[in-house]
This record gives C-alpha cells, structure tokens and sequence, in this order.
C-alpha cells in the first residue's frame, strides 16, 4: 500500500513537471554555470566569482515562446526559481539566503558603485558574477532578456530596479556597460523600457481585462497573452536584446554581470541569459578584425595568457624596503615611444596589477646626460607618462599610477659610452 502511494505521488510530481513550461535548477556551483552553461564558443573564462543571496542564479528550461529564449543562466535579486508562474500576484518577492561568510557579507552591504551610478540611490539584494574571459575571435555577443515584478505600477518612480554588463579590458578606455538601449548609451532599467517608453522591446505581462478587451482580441494574441501569464511570475519582461562588442582576439578582458533591487528589498528582478550565447565570432566589419589569426596558425597558449604572473615576476627586483622594482623599460635616443619588448612587459605588468588591485605603481623616467637638464626632464616625464598610458589603456586605474622624471639624475651606467647611454634612457617601475 505504501509502495503504491509513493507511485501515485511520483506520477502526480511529474505530471505537474510536464505541464509546467519553465523549469529551474539552482543547486550546482555559480562557476559550474558560468563554464556550461553561459560560455559560447570561441571563449575561455577564468577566475569566477560571485557576490550575493545564495539560491540568486541557476539554469533555466523554457518553452522558447514565453522568455523568448529556450534557456540559459538566470540571474535574480531573489531566488531564481521564484521565477515560475502562474503570474497570480503584482507584488512577487522572494528572499534568498544571505551569503555564509563575514566577506560575503560585507560585500553585499558594501553595494555596488556601477550600480549605484545607474540607478542613483541604495543598492540592494544585489548579485554580481565576475569572470575573466579571452575572446579567439573580434566581435563579442550574447543575447538577454530582462524581467521584473516592478512593471508596471513602478515605471517612472525612484524604484528602478536596475543590472548591468560592465566590460573592461585592452582596447577600453573606461569601464562600459553593454546593457544599453540599442544604438544609444542609455541603460536599460525599468525606467528606460517599458509600456511608455521605448515599448517595442517590452511585452506586459498581463491579461486584457474585461469582455470586451477579451473579445476584440485576436485568439492567437490571446493565447499568447495567457501563455506568458500562466509560466511567468514577472508581471513584464523586455524582448530578447543583443550584444555585439568589438574585442581584441587572445586578450585578457573582464566582464561583471551584476543586478539589484533600488531603494526597498522588495519585487523581485531577474536578467535571462541565453546559454551558451556568450561567445566570440569573427566579424569582417569590426574593428580588430586584421587581428584575427588565419586559419591553420597555432593559437597562443591560453594558460600563459590567463597566468603571466610568473612572466613578470621574473623581472621583479625586490630592494630592501620591501618594494619590488621592474628595471628593463628602455628608449630610443629623444624618444618616448614603448618598444614591442617593452609593451610585452607592459601587458603583463597590467595584467599582474589587475590580479593585485592592492598594489601601487610608481613610473620613474629616465634620460641619458645628451641635451641639457630641462630638455632631459621633460623628455624623462614623457616615458613615464607613455607607460602610465599604456597600463590605462590596458584597464589598470589611473588614481593607482603615479610618475615622476628624473632628467639624467642616478644614472644606471656610464653615460661616457653609448652602451652606457642606452642603459639611462629607461623607466624604472616600483610596485608596493
């Protein structure tokens, strides 16, 4: 007898399962997520992590007609299988576990300042992944869906729930977010899409009230209308967005996907990521595309690309306050131009940097004794300059950079010979 209710209920669990056209898993690890389930080909990810409520990201199934998407990784400010319908309340919120460590913790009251400029007031409930990423093709995309229960009663308030896609890395002057309006620099927030405003990417999620809005509604419309309703918890979502981006192919860049409520802790948001979408395609019209490798050529080693710690470390000079010294910039004879040796050094400089975020950079210019000392001084200014230049360029914060020229003072070598000479005309960088 007690065999036999186990059966009924296991037929009962699945019949509800198959009915169901949305399914969630949030029980495997975020980077288990981020590596099978978001990343496309033409990727390789390292260094994941993640910040906010635990039970705030999994994988979603859907019938493609209701997301727009067929599934991928779901990213909420709540828990992410809150997400299932019927839509049968305006006001949904779920409330996940707060993170188990004193560190998670902090983070999480710390907020976010990106989200904080969107949005322009507290953060909460946020949740951020982070991963490194280098692209083997020039052209970056992925495609997204966002959805929240603040439709539509909240549009035009300081409500605005908002999330992001902030990409840095070679090639990015500052820090942008891909989650834009397309053809625009605007954010998409519950304020900038919605039933008002730019209304072609939004769908409402809700049903025509009344006989007459029922009857004067195509079928087809309807059953679309009640489609959405029955499977979805947020009462509107936007319409499948891409991405395109141009990036450089074997770079090291770095995206955050992050999301959070504004203001309250309450109605829940979510951003749908298509899976596998995230991926690197070559585009003949983008901007980077002469670096494309040609066909049959050997591909860079990725692990050295995503670890070149050991490559600059080996350059390290530790002197005897405990600082470290990187001593092999040189120059041309009245040039302040980097060398190609001396932007390998400087990429792996910046990426070492960007695995030390405590560190601090100080750029000391150098000349030989040709010319006279004002010439020499701003001449030593310059080549620190064009190396605090390239690390900007390659992402580093510029408020951690500082510089100073030396004009021909504390010479390395003999400034009687040119061998000597060569050995001057140098930068020399310490890193404490």
């Amino acid at each position: 007898m007690f065999r036999s209710l186990i059966i009924i209920a296991v037929l009962i669990f699945n019949l509800k399962k198959s009915q169901g056209q949305i399914r969630v898993d949030n029980s495997d690890s975020i980077a288990w997520y981020v590596r099978n389930v978001l990343i496309g080909s033409g990727i390789e990810v390292n260094n994941i992590t993640h910040i906010g409520m635990s039970g705030s990201v999994g994988q979603f199934e859907a019938n493609k007609s209701i997301i727009g998407v067929s599934g991928g990784l779901v990213i909420s400010t709540g828990n992410a299988d809150s997400i299932v319908g019927p839509n049968n309340s305006g006001k949904y919120t779920s409330r996940g576990e707060y993170p188990p460590t004193p560190e998670g913790l902090r983070a999480m009251k710390k907020g976010d300042k990106d989200l904080k400029k969107i949005g322009r007031s507290t953060v909460n409930d946020m949740t951020i992944i982070e991963f490194d990423f280098i692209p083997t093709n020039n052209k970056l995309e992925f495609s997204y869906v966002f959805a929240s229960e603040e439709y539509i009663e909240y549009v035009g308030t300081g409500y605005n729930d908002v999330f992001g896609f902030f990409l840095s890395g070679p090639g990015i002057k500052k820090k942008v977010n891909l989650a834009i309006l397309p053809n625009t620099r605007t954010p998409i927030t519950i304020n900038t899409i919605n039933h008002i405003k730019n209304k072609k990417y939004f769908r409402r999620n809700t049903l025509p009230n009344g006989k007459l809005k029922k009857l004067f509604t195509r079928k087809k419309v309807l059953q679309s209308y009640q489609q959405l309703h029955d499977n979805i918890q947020f009462d509107g979502l936007t319409t499948v967005l891409k991405v395109q981006y141009d990036v450089i192919p074997y770079k090291v860049y770095h995206i955050k996907i992050a999301i959070a409520d504004i203001e309250d802790h309450s109605y829940d948001s979510a951003v749908f990521l298509e899976g596998n979408s995230f991926s690197s395609v070559k585009d003949s019209t983008g901007k980077y595309f002469k670096t494309v490798m040609e066909p049959g050529s050997k591909p860079p080693d990725i692990e050295s690309i995503f670890h070149p710690s050991s490559a600059i470390t080996d350059t390290l000079v530790e002197t005897i306050d405990d600082k470290f010294e990187i001593t092999d910039i040189y120059f041309e004879r009245d040039s302040h131009e980097l060398s190609v040796a001396s932007k390998t050094q400087l990429e792996n400089l910046a990426q070492y940097l960007k695995n030390h975020p405590d560190l601090r950079c100080t750029i000391y210019g150098y000349t030989d004794n040709m010319g006279s000392f004002k010439y020499n001084q701003t001449l030593s200014e310059k080549r620190a300059l064009s190396v605090i230049d390239f690390l900007v360029q390659s992402g580093i914060d510029r408020n951690a950079l500082e510089y100073l020229g030396n004009s021909f003072s504390n010479p390395k070598a003999d400034n009687e010979t040119e061998t000597g000479r060569a050995m001057n005309r140098r930068v020399e960088i310490v890193l404490e």
